[in-house]
Order: structure tokens, then C-alpha cells, then sequence
């Protein structure tokens, strides 16, 4: 279908729609892409959001996207890189019961969340899957997550396939793509960080409001721009009590960013967040 086709699909679906408010969303998200996305591709895109429907809504590619070329509502994708953290399988109940796991890789051009859904998320419980293996990740969709971010999701008809160890040198550690601690805001919402431990604090109880207890564990990070309180929660605190010392270097991948009582900025480690010592 030539783009000509998917522009009159569009406006017959929504003639509300003006060509040049079309325009514009295309050019906004070649922006976004930074110009590595074609016209029929990014038609594609715009096209799924308003509900028209063109063959089938994928790229088409002889290759690998890096993860600067993703885009919220891609089908069919596939992206390599070098495994920096694997989250332990998680369950869930509703209609149709599952499990999921979480995994983080990076290539040259930034960090990307992988979400294993089902039979897939099997290859972290039987732990095929490690930090620093180079993996591809094929035939994924991508969707935005709550703060705005792009992540792949892997189902029945996608593949993951371990390439061989030498493969992992050619994509950089969690260190380049690392916030500073100066740089975090109260916006920021995850973040990731390469610091080393200052000071550890104290480890204190509290009871839920269903009446369990729960726990935590506070200590201060800091990195040659600054110094920030972090609390890691229940299990986290749990797994990290015993190896946390001062001068310790730790590699954190998806903590939360929030506010504390004192009005400071602090790093939240919770079951979302992946702890390298």
C-alpha cells in the first residue's frame, strides 16, 4: 500500500482531521525518531493510533533497530544488545492468570525495558538468561509505560536467542547510559546509576496497613558529582544487607525517584529495581 493509500484511509477514518494537523504529527514524530524512520512507517504509526487498519501495523526492516528507533506501538520488532539486568518472574492473577519477567539491555544508543510475558519469562526461571550475555530479542511489540518511555514486550511468537560470549563487547556497560546524581529531578521518575556506597544508615521494621511487617534498608550513594539517601524495601533489603559496605560499588538499574520527608530527593529499590554490588 503506497502512502497515498494510508493518508486517504486516514481522513475517510477521521475527517475531523486536517491535512495539516497530519503534517504536523508526522513531522513530530520523524523528530522523535531523529529522522531514522520513513514516512510509510511513521504513516503506520499514526494510523494505528486513530484506528485504521493497514495490512499489518510493522516495521520493515532486514535487520536490527538500535533502541534510538523505537517508537510506542511497533510491531514485529527486533533489537540485540548486552543483558545488564534480569528481574526475578512475577505472577498474576484476573481473567487469565500468567507470569512475566522483566529484563534491561543496552546497546550503543541507550537502555531498553523487555517485558517476557508467559512461556517466555520460563527462560528466567530456569535461568538461561544472565547479565552480561549478548541476546537478541525478535518478532517483539513496543508500547509506552507509564512515565513516557518505550519498552518491548516479548509473547507466544517472539524469540530470544543468547549469542556467543564475544558478541557482548561490542555493546558498552550500564556506566556510559548512568545518571548523575546531580542530575536527578523530582520528574525523573527511573533512573539508573553507577555509584559507590558512603555511608549505610539503618535497617528499621514498619507494619502495613494489613497489619504484616514489612522492612527497609537506608544508605547513601554517591558519584564525583553528589551524594543521595537511598532506600531499598522489604526483599531488596533483605538481599542487600549483608554484602552493603562503605566504598562498595553498585550498579542500580530502574530505581524510583521520590521525594522524602525532609524534602529531599531520595532513590527508591523496590522489587522493579535490578542491585549489582
Amino acid at each position: 500500500m503506497t502512502t497515498q493509500d494510508m493518508i486517504k484511509k486516514i481522513f475517510a477514518k477521521n475527517p475531523e482531521l486536517t491535512p495539516g494537523q497530519l503534517a504536523e504529527k508526522v513531522q513530530t514524530e520523524k523528530a522523535r525518531s531523529g529522522g531514522l524512520l520513513g514516512d510509510e512507517t511513521i504513516l503506520r504509526l499514526i494510523a494505528a493510533r486513530y484506528g485504521v487498519e493497514i495490512e499489518q501495523n510493522k516495521i520493515h526492516n532486514n535487520g536490527t533497530l538500535s533502541t534510538s528507533r523505537l517508537l510506542a506501538g511497533l510491531n514485529d520488532v527486533t533489537v540485540a544488545g548486552r543483558l545488564i539486568a534480569v528481574l526475578p518472574i512475577r505472577t498474576f492473577e484476573g481473567e487469565k492468570s500468567g507470569k512475566f519477567a522483566t529484563l534491561m539491555i543496552v546497546d550503543n544508543d541507550g537502555i531498553l525495558r523487555a517485558v517476557l510475558w508467559n512461556k517466555k519469562a520460563e527462560l528466567v526461571e530456569q535461568g538461561e538468561l544472565k547479565t552480561g550475555q549478548a541476546i537478541r530479542l525478535l518478532h517483539g511489540y513496543t508500547r509506552g509505560d507509564r512515565y513516557g518511555k518505550v519498552e518491548l514486550h516479548l509473547g507466544e511468537k517472539s524469540q530470544i536467542e543468547v549469542e556467543p560470549p564475544e558478541k557482548a563487547g561490542q555493546y558498552p556497560t550500564i556506566e556510559k547510559f548512568a545518571t548523575k546524581i546531580s542530575s536527578i529531578t523530582p520528574n525523573a521518575g527511573t533512573v539508573h546509576l553507577y555509584v559507590i556506597v558512603k555511608q549505610v544508615l539503618k535497617s528499621s521494621t514498619f507494619t502495613r496497613s494489613d497489619a504484616t511487617e514489612g522492612n527497609l534498608l537506608r544508605f547513601v550513594l554517591a558519584d564525583d558529582s553528589g551524594e543521595i539517601t537511598a532506600v531499598a524495601w522489604n526483599e531488596k533489603a533483605t538481599e542487600i544487607e549483608k554484602s552493603l559496605k562503605p566504598n562498595a560499588r553498585l550498579q542500580l538499574v530502574n530505581a524510583r525517584v521520590k521525594e522524602g520527608m525532609n524534602g529531599g530527593l531520595e532513590v527508591h529499590i523496590d522489587s522493579s529495581t535490578f542491585i549489582g554490588v
